[in-house]
């Protein structure tokens, strides 16, 4: 089934908010994101999972990064994954995003194999230098256990099918929908109607413009499907219900600052202002 999204579809998904809830309630988000060079992917996923509701957030990453964002964000809870146990971290999780700005080295690679094969029903949302990664590991898709959600743009997707940009371009809902199918994964295929599917239904997402076209947007979306799968969304579900609200927050930024003006670290909030609109 091919869905076009709409804001009462959107709605109809939403993870109802508990009156009597509390932190606990709204889900534990692990984010394993930013280096040295990249502190600001990291910070942009953590403020996309903030803002949409997650109840708790850590951010494992470097030293250097946790120094520059702890100072601003006041809100994350902090872990220095080249000393402290991501693994235990990640067993009380409900929802762990991977790969924005972690780079591809040795260390980084087999966390990333190691959370693909850990026996557990956690989401994994996998982006970026994650996606990376993978593309000469696909035959570990295969063998996770875990619910795995990847959001790829054309060429990292390109990447993982050896398939050129154009022809995943030319046919991008069934060429999502044959990846996602055979290997078990839920898929976020990025660009104008980004395409999200489960390798059953097909949803197609029209919100967004090029205002989004700019570097840590997709951090961004990397939090925001985090929080709502920790607050209990289905993976297609919360990929689909973050796709939504970003594009929507990138619509109603553009308003204001144009299409060439719009910033990342503009999007969370924007995207929460959305949903007081549902």
């Amino acid at each position: 089934m091919n869905t076009r999204l709409t804001d009462e579809y959107i709605k109809a998904m939403l993870p109802a908010r508990a009156p009597d809830g509390n932190k606990g309630t709204f889900g534990k988000v692990l984010l394993i994101c930013g280096s040295k060079n990249m502190r600001g992917a990291a910070a942009l996923a953590t403020l996309g999972a903030l803002r949409c509701g997650a109840g708790l957030v850590t951010l494992a990453s470097t030293a250097e990064v946790i120094d520059t964002l702890s100072s601003n964000i006041f809100e994350a809870i902090w872990l220095d994954r080249e000393k402290d146990d991501c693994h235990t971290v990640a067993k009380k999780a409900t929802a762990i995003g991977f790969g924005c700005g972690v780079g591809c080295d040795n260390t980084i690679s087999s966390l990333l194999f190691d959370l693909l094969l850990d026996n557990t029903d956690t989401p994994l949302v996998i982006d970026a230098d994650g996606i990376n990664i993978l593309a000469n590991n696909t035959r570990l898709l295969g063998r996770a256990t875990r619910p795995i959600i990847l959001t790829p743009h054309p060429l990292e997707f390109s990447r993982l099918t050896g398939l050129s940009v154009n022809a995943i371009q030319a046919d991008r809902e069934n060429v999502a929908q044959n990846f996602a199918k055979n290997y078990g994964v839920t898929l976020l295929l990025k660009g104008k109607n980004t395409v999200i599917t489960d390798g059953e239904d097909v949803l197609v997402n029209p919100t967004g413009s090029s205002a989004l076209a700019k570097g840590g947007s997709g951090d961004v979306l990397t939090g925001m499907i985090c929080a709502f799968s920790a607050q209990g969304a289905a993976p297609i579900n919360a990929a689909a219900i973050a796709a939504y609200c970003h594009g929507k927050a990138g619509e109603r930024l553009a308003e204001i600052y144009s299409e060439y003006g719009v910033l990342a670290s503009e999007l969370p909030s924007e995207a929460a202002k959305f949903l007081t609109t549902l």
